[in-house]
């Protein structure tokens, strides 16, 4: 944290400042600001790996500075020194740049420039959001073998290549079909795995029908499976921390189905019928939450004298990003939006840290379900897409809301 600047303790100069302070409403002006994420300098919005909030407008009391208000500034702005340094510079700057934005001046409405600022309902934006690199990686293998098709062949995708209707149903309009078992593929036919993976059977069965295989597992997935795979070799028990149903978790238990035994909460361990003191290996689904995997484990160490984990965790980076992000913005926002469809466990543990956080939340799902809801009870929204959400169904999104008096800050 930067020293205090010290504004000067002239009477005059003091009274000045205070009486400028009050006519303008500048504090609240000012916790708007600092509320938007946007650099006061440059402008420009403030994501988290760029922010630096180090600079501190103090007030004067008598010639003593005290403890003022943060200025969300860029780490670009900051190196190059371009800080204020003073309250009358700062004001001096807001009119510059803001011309009549404290001014006392009306309307045709009768309301002033500023007031009709506060007025906006603040729109906040979750960074990052919306496609991991997994969902990107197997959304542009699929488009790709659509494109690269000469033969116009059907290309077959087993289950939904990822968890999100709006993907599904633009890589269906371009010719691909979704099956649910590899039986439904034609022989010889091109089959895709989704992003979930697959488990050995599966692979078994796709090659004894001949298909051309394109897998479109994401890496970390993959990685759980070698993980299963080396832990069972070596003779011991899996505990794979995940939803049974999820077809990751389904294809993970492939690997060693005799060694694996899937817990979905701690309320389950007690159930584990393993013994409590020979090795117990620990996977977990790369979807979930950090909190919900930390009370499983927690649950385990009480139980069980010898752990062993993998030596990097399994929640892929992606996920702890987004949930983060939600977790830092929903303690700001009275609401958080989470776009995403309602069999996405990614975007449903998001859902779930918004609320922790001390949120609303609300799982949105396609563009309509919107207007099932009162927005105008909210002054600040949050909003964040899930992994495997595309980028228009935010855009969409936000241009809907904007439309009910939101500002996207």
């Amino acid at each position: 944290m930067s020293d205090w600047i010290d504004i000067p303790s002239d009477p005059a100069h003091i009274r000045r400042e205070r009486e400028r302070a009050r006519d303008l409403k500048k504090s609240l002006w000012w916790q708007q600001q600092c509320l938007l994420g946007v650099c006061h300098y440059c402008h420009k919005k403030v994501t988290p790996d760029a922010v630096t909030m180090d600079h501190i407008v103090p007030v004067s009391r008598g010639g003593t500075s005290t403890k003022g208000n943060v200025v969300p500034c860029c780490k670009a702005c900051n190196s190059k020194k371009a800080y204020l340094t003073s309250a009358e510079q700062i004001l001096n700057t807001l009119e510059d740049e803001n011309p009549g934005l404290f001014d006392s001046s009306e309307d045709e409405t009768g309301a002033s420039h500023h007031d009709a600022l506060l007025s906006n309902r603040g729109l906040f934006i979750a960074h990052p959001h919306g496609f991991c690199s997994g969902v990107a990686r197997a959304v542009n293998m699929a488009e790709a073998a659509l494109q690269q098709n000469p033969e116009k062949d059907i290309i077959y995708c087993l289950n939904e290549i990822v968890h999100n209707q709006h993907v599904v149903f633009r890589l269906s309009s371009q010719g691909m079909i979704f099956v649910k078992r590899v039986e439904d593929v034609p022989e010889g036919s091109r089959l895709l795995f989704s992003a979930h993976g697959v488990s050995p059977d599966v692979r078994q069965q796709a090659e004894a029908r001949h298909l051309q295989v394109i897998d479109a597992t994401c890496p970390f997935v993959s990685k759980v499976h070698e993980e299963v795979r080396r832990f069972a070799a070596t003779g011991i028990h899996i505990v794979c921390i995940g939803h049974r149903k999820h077809e990751e978790v389904i294809g993970v238990v492939g690997e060693a189905p005799d060694r694996v035994h899937v817990i979905e909460n701690a309320e389950e361990v007690c159930h584990l019928d393993l013994p409590v003191d020979q090795p117990l290996a620990v996977v977990t689904q790369t979807t979930l939450g950090e909190a919900q995997v930390e009370a499983v484990m927690s649950a385990l160490r009480a139980r069980y004298t010898h752990l062993v984990c993998p030596p990097h965790a399994d929640i892929c980076y992606a996920t702890r990003d987004r949930q983060h992000a939600v977790e830092d913005l929903a303690q700001r926002c009275e609401c958080m939006i989470v776009l995403g469809s309602t069999n996405s466990s990614n975007s449903q543990r998001l859902v779930e840290t918004a609320e922790a956080a001390g949120a609303h939340a609300k799982l949105i799902s396609d563009i309509s379900e919107l207007s099932r809801y009162d927005w105008s009870a909210y002054s600040t929204l949050g909003i964040t897409s899930g992994a495997s959400t595309p980028e228009h169904f935010l855009d969409a999104t936000i241009q809907w809301l904007v439309g009910q008096g939101f500002t996207c800050v």
